[in-house]
């Protein structure tokens, strides 16, 4: 058995399934092909492996290893790739080999202990030097985080997680309490933080572990949109990755019911089991949209200034339209909904006629950035994110907590209203005052909010509030398959392919399908239709496989942009005009609003807002995104895991926005991603055409699946529960 200690030059390639890794691994003589079994091995990170050498008739001599041990870097060539990693600004390659050159061998000890000496070199002063203490402390911190992590196999982007989460603490934290990660770390799995207990001798049998399970099953279905878990499939759920008792388990679960953040609550004879912040949120929203929903009278003659709008406007609206801008008078809660080309924006247009001209002060929002600007151009009138209009500022994306704000209208309407999950309507609620009228409107047969709930559907079917559906479809099939083919799919019917707006390629082979999406977006739509690649966006159902956001990502990248201009920070690169997508909210990072007239400072960059990278500094190691063409967002090093490439994205994603040209890879995925939803989704986020790549087996299936995921959520239930008793 061999030992060899050297740094991780790249990976070329990794089965995210079982770890299995092929890198290249540079010792002080040579480079050479490593293969192994390991989920942490990261790019310019220094290791120590154990193996023996192995012959690959393909690819020859490899070095296969059956341990793996994160190192400090040793000798002048790993300390070099240490530094310049990305991680400290103003630290390239070049200033990394000037320190080493300078202080050899005891670099690393000198940078942690007497960091001050870096004024020595030349090309540092002291202005280049407070930016490089500063990163510096930070650096050495998680240095001896990420070497004790690679005890337990952690990745490097999950010990970059753990720490922003936890800081200096990190350690002490595992060491204490390994299953504090499960709730306080997005994407670390129970499995993981048993893992690092056992490692640690830690009992199976600790009360630390069980309420761990049980509060990781209930995170597990909030992330899937479930508000809360009924108790027995809770309990059946903890018990597969517990192996306990049921009974044990039941008794377990009543016990935590006295803990502050968890609630079990009992109607007739079922048992919910609720993170409190779900709870209340469910019982809030149904109380507070009841007493809302207040008759109006207004003193117009609402046929008449109909008419005047028509006539100005140059419109006729049929009769559902006109229904639905009278009702919206009458009641405090009201809903408009329809799917595309149904005459949303013309009914709302009017119904802001009709209230404008009563001197009432109105205010518009949508879930996201590109649904708020959608809604701006559509209507004319200025419309902003909900998050913006509650002047949301908290960090902790879970547990929101906010001042409600004086929204200071008569009426507050609500676009694409499927987006909003429970804890978003909750804090909208807060802000509105009795008094004030809410329009919500939506397509209720979009996918459901990313977060928990179903709160467009359940308040459709409480069957309490005031609605009309819009269903005439006023854009005419020769002038739109795009609206035909989506009606046709939400009917449960084929669609009408290969004519004007509306394609289909069919393809078996996935690999060859990525050569087709390549070839479309780089040369056969541009040329064709006259458009940009920028235009033409790529949507799929899954993250991998051939077709999947992670590989098409990178290959439409080398394919797009060609710029030389890069930052790479822990294996992660991002190229200058990259197109990308904020994967998170984070209600801290800055960002600056300018054009021709004003310049405003403002807070907040929110989960699916897609922009382009604008600047790169390499020697401060940051990067700007401007969103929506003009909003500037700086992001330094420690934020870049927020950021994603958004050449394709998957359908879920893509909710909320539109795009002149769609591409659509259907294939083979998991039942769960072939449903009818998904589809139409798909199909109406495209505003001049789309073409659908793939296997027409799966197009069929995807149509003729109409089971959605169930979403266990009591809203509907308690909304008709508070009606019946302040009617009694």
């Amino acid at each position: 058995m061999l030992e060899l200690e050297g740094i991780i030059e790249k990976i070329i390639f990794r089965n995210d399934e079982n770890g299995y890794t092929v890198a290249k691994f540079f010792t002080e003589e040579e480079s050479i092909t490593i293969v192994g079994n390991s989920f942490e091995i990261s790019e310019d990170a220094s290791y120590k492996i154990l193996g023996d050498f192995t012959y690959h008739k393909k690819f020859g001599q490899q070095f296969a290893f059956t341990s793996i041990k994160r190192e400090d870097p040793k000798g002048k060539k790993q300390i070099i790739k240490y530094l310049s990693n990305g991680m400290i600004p103003y630290i390239g390659e070049k200033m990394a080999e000037k320190i080493v050159d300078a202080f050899g061998d005891d670099t690393l000890d000198i940078l942690e202990k007497n960091p001050q000496r870096l004024l020595e070199i030349e090309g540092i002063g002291r202005k280049k030097f407070g930016k490089i203490a500063r990163a510096l402390e930070k650096n050495m911190s998680l240095r001896k985080i990420l070497l004790y992590f690679s005890n337990f196999n952690i990745s490097t982007n999950m010990a970059l997680k753990i720490y922003k989460v936890y800081e200096e603490d990190s350690i002490n934290i595992i060491k204490e309490n390994p299953y504090d990660l499960i709730e306080n770390v997005k994407g670390l799995s129970f499995k993981k933080a048993d893992e690092i207990a056992q490692t640690l001798g830690m009992s199976k049998k600790s009360e630390m572990r069980k309420i761990a399970g049980v509060k990781y099953i209930l995170q597990r279905a909030n992330l899937e949109g479930h508000t809360f878990l009924p108790l027995d499939i809770l309990v059946a759920s903890a018990n597969k990755i517990l192996d306990i008792s049921i009974d044990d388990l039941r008794d377990l679960i009543v016990n935590l019911s006295f803990q502050k953040n968890f609630y079990v609550e009992k109607i007739d004879d079922d048992f919910n089991c609720y993170y409190a912040p779900f709870l209340r949120a469910e019982n809030f929203v149904a109380g507070r949209l009841n007493e809302l929903n207040i008759d109006f009278k207004e003193n117009i003659d609402l046929d008449e200034k109909i008419l005047e709008i028509e006539d100005e406007r140059k419109i006729k609206l049929a009769p559902s339209q006109r229904d639905a801008v009278k009702k919206s008078l009458d009641h405090g809660v009201f809903l408009i909904t329809g799917g595309p080309g149904t005459g949303k924006t013309t009914t709302l247009k009017v119904l802001l006629d009709v209230f404008e001209s009563m001197d009432k002060k109105i205010k518009l929002a949508a879930p996201t950035g590109r649904a708020a600007k959608k809604m701006k151009e559509s209507t004319g009138r200025d419309a902003q994110t909900l998050h913006k209009l509650l002047e949301i500022n908290f960090k902790d994306d879970e547990n929101i907590s906010f001042d409600p704000v004086d929204l200071d209208c008569d009426l507050l309407i609500v676009d694409e209203m499927s987006m909003v999950d429970i804890m978003l309507m909750e804090e909208m609620l807060r802000s509105i005052k009795q008094g004030m009228r809410l329009i919500l409107v939506g397509d209720p047969d979009q996918l459901p909010s990313v977060g928990a709930g179903n709160v467009l559907r359940d308040i459709i079917d409480s069957n309490l509030f005031a609605r009309v559906n819009l269903s005439e479809i006023f854009r005419q099939e020769e002038e739109s398959l795009i609206i035909k083919n989506a009606h046709l799919i939400n009917e449960g019917r084929e669609p009408i392919l290969n004519k004007k707006d509306f394609f289909m390629i069919f393809e078996d082979g996935e690999n060859k399908a990525v050569e087709i999406i390549k070839d479309l977006v780089a040369k056969r739509l541009p040329d064709f239709y006259g458009i940009e690649s920028s235009d033409i966006e790529v949507l799929t159902p899954m993250k991998k496989g051939p077709v999947g956001t992670e590989n098409l990502n990178k290959i439409l990248r080398d394919l797009l942009n060609k710029s030389s201009e890069k930052l790479e920070v822990f294996g992660k690169t991002f190229a200058l005009n990259d197109r990308v997508m904020q994967i998170k909210n984070n209600y801290e990072l800055e960002g600056v609003l300018e054009n021709d007239f004003y310049r405003e400072a403002s807070k907040g960059v929110f989960n699916g807002d897609m922009g382009r990278v604008s600047e790169i500094d390499r020697e401060e190691k940051s990067l700007s995104v401007t969103f929506d063409g003009q909003r500037v967002v700086k992001y330094m090093a420690e934020d870049l895991d927020e950021l994603k490439l958004s050449y394709a994205m998957t359908i879920h994603k893509s909710q909320g926005s539109e795009f002149p040209v769609v591409i659509i890879p259907v294939f083979w995925a998991p039942p769960m991603l072939l449903t009818r939803n998904l589809i139409y989704t798909a199909i109406t986020r495209a505003e001049k055409l789309v073409v659908v790549v793939g296997k027409y087996e799966y197009l069929l299936q995807m149509i003729k699946n109409n089971k959605t995921r169930k979403r266990y959520s009591n809203l509907k239930f308690k909304l008709r529960d508070v009606h019946e008793k302040t009617n009694e």
